[in-house]
């Protein structure tokens, strides 16, 4: 039997960061910077058994609407690229699917001063087209993400293959 482990990274990380932070404050996301994000899976997974592990996140790139959101974006891409490393120093693969998109916050209601945000769109998808793709009898699929947006694909995927949650 095949396993194969795909995480919502951001989902993962946003939990971590709640799971770190103090007084109800989520932590920094230098706080996840080193973890052990393999050896959270193996003692989560208690078997021994091997499996592929596979980390969706976004589709980078630089925007320049404002010097608020260059900056931003720049910065964006600049941790990804030393998480990435991170992630597949630990071998787990990142795959880059969806985008993160740059919008402008409401505005403020005292000063109508407006901010970029930046979004990751389509992660989501990204990852329950390839549970999907792998759902099969002979493959046990084991996904990571609190992400409700999921529960389609995961009815379907159960339809095709045994599926681990």
């Amino acid at each position: 039997m095949r396993r194969i482990v795909l995480i919502d990274g951001e989902n993962l990380v946003y939990g971590l960061r709640h799971l770190l932070g103090e007084d109800g404050e989520k932590a920094l996301r230098s706080a996840v910077d080193g973890f052990n994000f393999r050896g959270l899976i193996e003692e989560l997974l208690a078997d021994n058994l091997p499996a592929e592990i596979l980390w969706f996140g976004a589709r980078l790139r630089l925007y320049d609407q404002s010097d608020e959101i260059k900056r931003k974006s720049a910065e964006a891409i600049r941790a990804q690229s030393i998480f990435m490393n991170q992630i597949q120093n630990q071998k787990i693969h990142f795959i880059k699917v969806g985008y993160l998109r740059a919008r402008e916050t409401d505005p403020c209601e005292q000063c109508t001063h407006q901010t970029w945000k930046l979004a990751e769109k389509g992660v989501d998808v990204g990852l329950a087209v390839r549970m999907l793709t792998e759902a099969n009898p002979e493959t046990e699929i084991v996904v990571i993400s609190a992400d409700t947006d999921l529960l389609p694909a995961f009815k379907a995927a159960n339809k095709l293959s045994k599926l681990a949650v």
